[in-house]
């Protein structure tokens, strides 16, 4: 029950064991067209959709060297880890950074977005992480994007963390590379990065000075490749793409509007059992928390390692800590994906209440559940 990667369902584990088959195929070929189409259903989309051979850090600086020049001005919206680690894309490309950040419990304000788009009027593109998975925070991009595409502003968005668990419209909300991945509420193993790329974002591919080609983060290449010619301008992780396809197979036959549902409904049930336990959501407002991964304060008479520690060697349940700026502030439980049902999350909360209660009473001056550190 970490914030990924997640389990996988028997369907996904079995697929994983078809036999090898050469790339060139021709039923490899469809397999994969057919993949990209059901991917592309996922994303919402009537855009190119791309599949990457590689973890979303492949797509994500893809997204970025691919698009920007050197002495661009780009606007970071640092909502956390992931979201203030987009800026260092942005130097490996030369770029000059702009950043807008937030509380570590909040999240990014579109009137504030707006603000400093009004003030610095040469802004070429704008990078934003849906869901902030060290906080348990969605930022509110149905809103933020539509701003900055009335700028001018090109829009990058990392939607790792919700893609498949939450509603993804990046046609509807204006975003011109979208930056999925497999390992998380799409359910699949790691080792897939999907990416859908509007006209504006193609575009700013085609306008780049210094094109990005010849190299495994050239969508150039896989555009010349796979969408003009139906080729790979590499080797296709064989394997990894049957598990993809059989994730991407299962959540469709579920429907998406039935998979969000399901996401909410668990992080709801997730939520109102933390706050029985006396656990506190570490998320500033309830409604900005995500539904993919619920982040949690620690009390001040324990730790996260402790509490993470207990849970797997006494239950047997993996959950997460806080992460690099949020590491030894929270703890962070995944409900995403396969892993996002009421029998998991009810299992969870049960064990990690009796770890609580344990470490609680242990404590000879333990102070009160509802006292942080």
């Amino acid at each position: 029950m970490t914030p990924g990667p997640v389990e996988v369902s028997p369907r996904v584990l079995q697929a994983l064991s078809k036999p090898m088959i050469h790339h060139y195929y021709k039923g490899f070929i469809d397999f994969f067209a057919q993949t990209t189409d059901n991917v592309k259903k996922i994303f919402q989309t009537e855009n190119d959709v791309l599949i990457l051979q590689g973890e979303a850090a492949l797509g994500l600086e893809a997204a970025v060297i691919n698009t920007i020049n050197p002495g661009d001005k780009v606007l970071v919206l640092n909502s956390g880890p992931f979201g203030k680690s987009f800026g260092n894309y942005v130097q490996n490309a030369g770029g000059k950074i702009v950043e807008l950040s937030c509380a570590a419990d909040d999240a990014i304000e579109p009137g504030k977005l707006k603000e400093i788009l009004d003030v610095e009027k040469d802004i070429k593109a704008m990078t934003v992480v849906h869901c902030e998975t060290p906080a348990g925070i969605l930022n509110p991009i149905e809103e933020l994007c539509p701003i900055a595409k009335r700028h001018g502003v090109l829009t990058i968005v990392d939607v790792v963390a919700s893609l498949g668990g939450v509603n993804v419209k990046p046609d509807d909300w204006g975003v011109d590379l979208c930056v999925g991945s497999s390992q998380k509420a799409v359910s699949a193993p790691p080792g897939s990065t999907m990416i859908s790329i509007s006209k504006d974002g193609w575009d700013a591919i085609d306008r780049k000075k210094n094109p990005i080609k010849h190299s495994y983060t050239s969508l150039l290449d896989y555009r010349e490749a796979w969408i003009k010619e139906r080729r790979f301008p590499y080797t296709p992780m064989i394997t990894q793409m049957y598990g993809l396809a059989e994730a991407a197979s299962e959540l469709l036959e579920e429907g998406l509007e039935n998979a969000f549902r399901r996401h909410k409904i668990v992080a709801d049930a997730c939520r109102h059992e933390a706050e029985k336990i006396g656990l506190r959501l570490w998320a500033k407002r309830r409604e900005i928390a995500s539904n993919t991964v619920t982040a949690l304060g620690i009390p001040a008479f324990t730790s996260e390692a402790e509490i993470v520690t207990q849970m797997a060697e006494t239950f047997g349940i993996l959950i997460g800590g806080g992460f690099r700026e949020t590491k030894g502030k929270l703890l962070r439980i995944g409900h995403m994906g396969y892993n996002a049902t009421l029998t998991n999350i009810n299992t969870t909360m049960t064990g990690l209440r009796r770890v609580m209660e344990g470490l609680n009473t242990t404590r000879t001056t333990a102070a009160p559940t509802s006292d942080y550190a």
